[in-house]
C-alpha cells in the first residue's frame, strides 16, 4: 500500500511540475481512475505518467467528481454520457 501511495505522489508531483498544475489535483485524478479501474494499478506502478499520455487517466475514466474548465463540479458519469461511453 505504501508503495502505491508513494508512486501516486511521485507521478503527481512530476506531472504537475511539468504541466503547471497542482499535484494534489493530479493525485486525486490518479486515485479516481485507479479506484474505478483497479486493473490499471500494476501498469501504473511500472509505467507511471504514461497513463496520462495514453488517455487512461482522463477524467471520464474515474469515479470521483472533478472541477470542469468552467468551474462546475461534475461526475465522470456526466462526461461519459456526453462522450457516449459506458462504465
Amino acid at each position: 500500500m505504501r508503495q502505491i501511495v508513494e508512486k501516486i505522489a511521485q507521478v503527481a508531483n512530476a506531472v504537475g511540475w511539468q504541466a503547471g498544475e497542482p499535484a494534489m489535483e493530479l493525485a486525486g485524478q490518479i486515485v479516481s481512475v485507479l479506484a474505478a479501474n483497479p486493473e490499471h494499478i500494476e501498469r501504473f506502478m511500472s509505467d507511471g505518467a504514461e497513463l496520462f499520455l495514453d488517455g487512461t487517466f482522463n477524467a471520464e475514466n474515474g469515479c470521483l467528481t472533478y472541477r470542469s474548465i468552467g468551474g462546475d463540479v461534475l461526475s465522470p458519469s456526466v462526461l461519459r454520457a456526453k462522450k457516449g461511453m459506458q462504465q
